[in-house]
């Protein structure tokens, strides 16, 4: 769906609006909005799904569509038509491709805007890179295709769509929703249609700029007037922080050739802390197999354990090893003491105690 929104007949459309995924999401200028979710019995749990709270739908005007979802109860009304949807990603409904799927859609009437919330579950064994950008925030909106009826705020005006968004009337030209058809899918995207969700960061011409020469090129090598955090970061007195664009550009420079000099000598470090990352990764791979025996699943193991981070790797290890050693008491084969692991590496030699040996002592 390229265009806008599609009128399927006068009266009946389709569209994809954004969500906002998280407990907590704030617009600038206004208060924390928190997005309440009911929680309790979720169908799925373990390590396998992330599950994560967003919202739907808002009852409000739409800031780029004008698609008005404000008229009383409609929305309150479509609560159950969010329950069970597919979750895919930018939109791909291909059957191949799901991620995960939708449960517990709550009317929220605690928060403005009022509207629907819910849980999203992602299946970490069908795409970890997508559900661990999700669970860290940088893949943060989602977008919803639902199909409405609606009618004209001004029936009458000609060329209605040339005015959308402009106040005609003391009134703004708008599509107003007056019921929700169905709801379609879920799509994690980049960035959805959601007021609550943006900022932008824009030159004094409206320009985004994306790198030094950006922005030489829109000051025409005259003098800039940089922040005081930024001269502090190059190492120039802000004294007078109007600074030619020459000595802007050498400092940067400068600086550039020292990060890298860094990056040569971090490069063995980088390399230790790699093997250090895939131990830890084999050791709760190991530890995972241990304390699930036949149940454990080898796509969970390369498509998550295998691909997390060290301090993800690291808290999987704290947690496998403690169902391990409540699973799975250590005793000595001979006498059946109690003893307690180590990981250290055997030595081989026997111990103090008696005859037994570090090797008795394995799993």
């Amino acid at each position: 769906m390229k265009e806008k929104y599609k009128i399927i007949r006068e009266g009946l459309a389709v569209a994809r609006f954004g969500c906002v995924m998280g407990h907590e999401v704030v617009s600038p200028g206004d208060k924390p909005i928190r997005f309440k979710v009911d929680e309790e019995e979720k169908t799925l749990e373990g390590e396998e799904f992330l599950v994560k709270p967003f919202r739907f739908l808002s009852a409000a005007l739409t800031p780029y569509r004008y698609i008005d979802f404000r008229e009383e109860g409609v929305l309150k009304t479509g609560v159950s038509l969010f329950d069970g949807l597919t979750v895919y990603a930018n939109h791909n409904a291909d059957v191949n491709q799901w991620k995960g799927y939708t449960q517990k859609p709550v009317w929220d009437e605690e928060n403005e805007p009022n509207g629907i919330n819910g849980l999203m579950v992602l299946d970490r064994t069908v795409d970890a890179n997508l559900a661990r950008g999700v669970e860290i925030g940088a893949l943060r909106s989602a977008s919803v295709t639902i199909w409405f009826e609606y009618k004209r705020s001004h029936p009458e005006l000609r060329g209605f769509s040339d005015y959308l968004g402009e106040e005609v009337d003391g009134e703004i030209v708008r599509f107003i929703v007056t019921r929700l058809i169905r709801a379609g899918e879920v799509s994690v995207v980049w960035e959805g249609e959601d007021p609550y969700a943006k900022a932008l960061v824009m030159g004094k011409s409206g320009k985004d700029f994306e790198n030094l020469e950006d922005i030489i090129d829109q000051q025409g090598g005259k003098d800039m007037k940089f922040s005081k955090e930024f001269l502090n970061v190059l190492g120039i007195s802000d004294a007078n922080r109007e600074v030619e664009v020459q000595v802007m550009e050498a400092r940067v420079r400068e600086e550039i050739g020292k990060l890298n000099t860094q990056i040569e000598s971090l490069k063995l470090d980088a390399e230790i802390g790699k093997k250090h990352l895939e131990e830890i990764r084999d050791k709760a791979s190991t530890l995972y197999k241990a304390l699930k025996g036949d149940a454990a699943k080898e796509n969970y193991i390369e498509n998550v354990i295998k691909k997390a981070d060290l301090e993800t790797a690291q808290a999987l290890v704290d947690e496998y090893q403690e169902g391990v050693e409540k699973a799975i008491p250590l005793t000595c084969p001979k006498c059946g003491e109690k003893l307690s692991r180590q990981s250290s590496a055997s030595t081989g030699k026997s111990e103090d105690k008696g005859d037994k040996r570090v090797e008795d002592y394995k799993l």
